[in-house]
């Protein structure tokens, strides 16, 4: 930018030269044509002169020497011992060639940056470090955190002016790199280092489990194998337990150079709780880029039960029979039964001949208290732990009912509960986080007078008024679209299969109808009533719970006529009660999560009987890993949640690590333990995949208002940096009229104008 500093003067000069240039143009026009080339030289002259009189400079921006920050960060992970296709030298190799000359000092364009700016060297691998010379990098470290490592860099140097961050890598990063957090960092520009991915390798680029919500609740194991240059070659995959022995095997054949596959296993473990497992990859002899990727670490924690239900039933039905039936066959269920046996009657009435104000249907149900009053209901407990546990009934009190992770309500109408009853039920599952399902039966729904009530608000249909309408005959139960989606809810394992089973069941007699579904509930199953579909099983989640409404009220009949149907409805029992229990939180629970830099979180969330936080318990956590003593940890409370208490640990790499919590009051009463566990796949997620990743580099260059910078273009970039838009410069001024070479133009216009007239005879 020019600007001129003159002042009042130039507006002189200017004035002046235009009256000489005027004058002039007027002697050569008396002169004739010999006086054109003169009289340019005197207007060209006098032009220069004005100029100097206003004193134009050159104005411009550049980088304060030293005030702006540089960071160059170098990938120092495993992955680049990598041999790309068709090369000679590994990544590693590569890299250091860009960073250091031979004699061992930086690159020439790294001192060329390091002349203008603040330098900052890094390295980059389980997290990001400082180094004073990348001549140190030993590229052994066993991840490439590249989403924390520019977490770091925003920390490192917040409210600081940073012109750059040189991000040399593969791409290939272990953590995860959320969107956001890229937003607001200085510019990036990626470096990408690595060409083609090697010819031949064999791994695993991604393992997971999950727990199946069917009844026998397998462990379903998958495996995502990529196989590079292993064209009709056997490739053979193994599921181990912890201890390394064979759980199962599969092979197939790859018919590509570049196979990616995905390959399942189905596994029920003999024991509950944590569990460990490994997959391994092999494909027999050849020299693989690594083995790191062959084999990649899982856990699981299956809980340890009994989960206990609680099932309350206004009389006596085939319903609890079957369902009594169906889970007794299952070891991670127990079903604890309150069943009214009579109604409460006014004490005047039905007295005995004695005068006796027992009543006698309740002898024989429970012989060591055979006193129950005509004005209370005669209930029978079954399945209890103790004989106090139910005995003054349903439960009145959080600390009793929370202890239940569902509740099932049979046939039993609104009045049996108390106001506060029915508050605490719906606690039990907003707070609580349980579960509740009402069967359908003679006084259940809008029969039962639960309209108005805190169960109507979480149950997910709208209950309306008592139906005038006979229930229904030979009602055909099918499941809807959302009833097919729902692994829970099949029996069989395809399609056609599960529609030739509820094609041979039998037809229903009894319905509740509802006038309504509630949003946000879903519909699994319905019956075919005449010409319409009404619904027979609905469920919505409500605060931290699950509700489900069964509107059939004789579900039993599905066995009950035929005893071939009695297996497949004990099933349906059991599958709909595991996905009762699914998810239902305790009162300690812990919770494991990546902190980074290879570190992980513990975190137990210890709740009072209640369920509310407490907040004055003592926590220890023991870490043990493989082949390892456990190691004792106090936890701390959160900063910033209550009831949560919180302590970090850093497992062994590619090891298996146990973690067993434990939390007492401060009176020292226990409170409750839980134990999970955590893997860490340090290598096998460093080398999952071996082809650089130029999309993520490009994506976090776009992101932050850089560009990638080819290898080759590194001096080029070093030159044009100072350049660039930066946080902080200074401003340079340079006068464009105090140079000789502008009094010598003048001069010689001048000069040369007088030789011209003298040459030409002119005045």
């Amino acid at each position: 930018m020019i600007i001129f500093e003159g002042g009042s003067w130039g507006y002189y000069g200017a004035a002046l030269a235009v009256l000489g240039m005027a004058g002039a143009i007027v002697a050569a026009l008396r002169q004739g044509r010999s006086a054109r080339l003169p009289l340019c030289l005197r207007i060209v002259a006098l032009a220069l002169l004005a100029l100097c009189l206003a004193e134009p400079s050159w104005v411009g921006e550049e980088a304060e020497p030293g005030a702006n920050l540089v960071a160059v960060i170098a990938d120092n992970s495993k992955g680049m011992q990598v041999v790309d296709a068709g090369e000679s030298s590994t990544r590693a190799e590569k890299l250091h060639e860009l960073l250091s000359e031979p004699a061992g000092g930086d690159a020439e364009w790294l001192a060329e940056i390091e002349s203008t700016f603040a330098l900052r060297r890094f390295a980059m691998d389980r997290g990001l470090r400082r180094v004073d010379q990348f001549k140190d990098l030993d590229f052994e470290g066993s991840a490439s955190t590249i989403g924390a490592s520019l977490e770091g860099i925003r920390r490192r140097f917040a409210n600081r002016p940073v012109a750059g961050v040189l991000l040399l890598s593969d791409g290939i990063a272990t953590d995860e790199i959320d969107p956001r957090l890229i937003e607001g960092l200085p510019p990036i520009y990626p470096v990408l280092i690595g060409g083609e991915a090697p010819e031949r390798d064999l791994g695993l680029s991604t393992a997971v489990v999950s727990e199946s919500a069917f009844e026998d609740a397998p462990l379903t194991f998958r495996a995502d194998v990529v196989a590079l240059g292993y064209r009709d070659r056997e490739v053979t995959v193994r599921l181990l337990d912890e201890s390394g022995g064979e759980v199962e095997s599969l092979s197939y054949t790859p018919d590509s150079d570049d196979d990616t596959r995905a390959v399942r296993f189905q596994h029920r473990p003999e024991k509950s709780g944590v569990c460990f497992f490994r997959i391994v990859v092999e494909g027999g002899e050849g020299n693989e880029a690594t083995t790191a990727n062959n084999s990649r670490l899982l856990t699981v924690n299956r809980g340890d039960g009994p989960y206990r239900i609680l099932y309350v039933s206004g009389r006596p039905n085939w319903e609890f029979k079957f369902l009594n039936r169906a889970l007794a066959e299952d070891p991670e269920v127990q079903l604890v039964g309150l069943i009214r046996v009579a109604r409460r009657e006014p004490k005047f009435q039905w007295r005995s001949g004695k005068g006796d104000s027992a009543n006698p249907l309740f002898r024989g149900f429970n012989p060591d208290d055979d006193s129950a009053d005509y004005d209370q209901p005669v209930m029978v407990r079954l399945n209890t732990r103790d004989d106090l546990e139910l005995a003054a009934g349903f439960p009145r009190t959080a600390e009793d009912l929370f202890e239940y992770r569902a509740v099932i309500i049979d046939d039993l109408e609104r009045e049996f509960f108390t106001i506060d009853q029915l508050e605490l039920l719906e606690s039990f599952v907003s707070r609580r986080g349980g579960s509740v399902l009402m069967l359908g039966g003679v006084e259940s729904f809008a029969n039962g007078g639960y309209g108005k009530t805190p169960v109507e608000r979480m149950l997910p249909v709208h209950l309306g008024g008592v139906s005038k309408v006979p229930p229904g005959d030979d009602l055909a139960l099918d499941l809807t679209r959302d009833g097919w989606l729902s692994p829970w809810m099949r029996l069989r394992g395809s399609e056609l299969e599960e529609r030739d089973r509820l094609a041979g069941m039998s037809g229903f007699h009894s319905l509740n109808r509802v006038a309504g579904i509630k949003p946000g509930a879903t519909v699994l199953a319905q019956v075919r009533d005449g010409g319409s579909s009404r619904p027979a099983l609905a469920v919505q989640r409500y605060g931290d719970g699950r509700v489900a409404a069964m509107m059939l009220g004789d579900f039993w009949r599905w066995g009950f006529h035929n005893p071939d149907n009695r297996p497949d409805m004990e099933k349906a029992w059991r599958q709909l009660t595991r996905w009762m229990l699914a998810d239902v939180p305790d009162r300690v629970s812990l919770e494991l999560k990546a902190a980074g830099e290879g570190a992980v979180k513990a975190r137990l969330r210890v709740l009072d009987p209640s369920f509310m936080p407490l907040s004055d318990a003592r926590v220890k956590i023991s870490v043990r890993g493989e082949g390892s003593d456990a190691v004792e940890l106090n936890a701390t409370p959160s900063d910033s949640e209550a009831g949560v208490y919180e302590v970090t640990f850093l497992p062994e790499s590619g090891a298996m690590t146990l973690i067993e919590a434990s939390a007492s009051d401060s009176s020292g009463l226990h409170l409750g333990a839980a134990e999970d566990g955590w893997v860490a796949n340090g290598d096998a997620d460093e080398f999952r995949r071996l082809e650089p990743n130029r999309e993520l580099l490009e994506r976090i260059a776009a992101a932050t208002g850089g560009k990638m910078i080819d290898a080759s273009d590194l001096t080029g970039f070093a030159k044009d940096l100072p350049r660039m838009e930066l946080p902080e410069t200074r401003t340079w001024s340079r006068s464009l009229w105090h140079t000789p070479i502008v009094f010598l133009l003048v001069l010689a216009c001048f000069a040369g104008e007088w030789i011209l007239r003298r040459r030409r005879g002119l005045s």
